[in-house]
């Protein structure tokens, strides 16, 4: 359910959204960096990698909360339709090759 929730995510969400704070912050880290020695640069990239790792978490439970927040509202709006598969759009365009 993980991956499906990853695959749903990748499909569904832009990166492009805080640039520009992105690019802050590689511009602070850079600049912090040249001023650590080599110890503290390793512990500064051990830092910047757990708070990826933490956003990249807190990313995706947030898109799986909103995803089962949108399912809940097609739920009690009696949706007729079927409701989203990633694997039957991906054999959709599988098929469509």
């Amino acid at each position: 359910m993980y991956d499906y929730m990853q695959a749903l995510q990748a499909r569904f969400s832009t990166e492009t959204l805080c640039l520009e704070q992105q690019a802050e912050v590689v511009r602070l880290h850079r600049k912090l960096e040249k001023r650590l020695d080599c110890r503290n640069q390793i512990r500064l990239l051990e830092l910047v990698d757990a708070e990826a790792r933490l956003q990249d978490d807190v990313s995706l439970e947030s898109f799986i909360a909103g995803f089962r927040l949108a399912c809940g509202i097609a739920h009690e709006l009696g949706a007729t339709e079927l409701p989203y598969s990633f694997r039957r759009e991906e054999e959709e365009r599988i098929s469509k090759r």
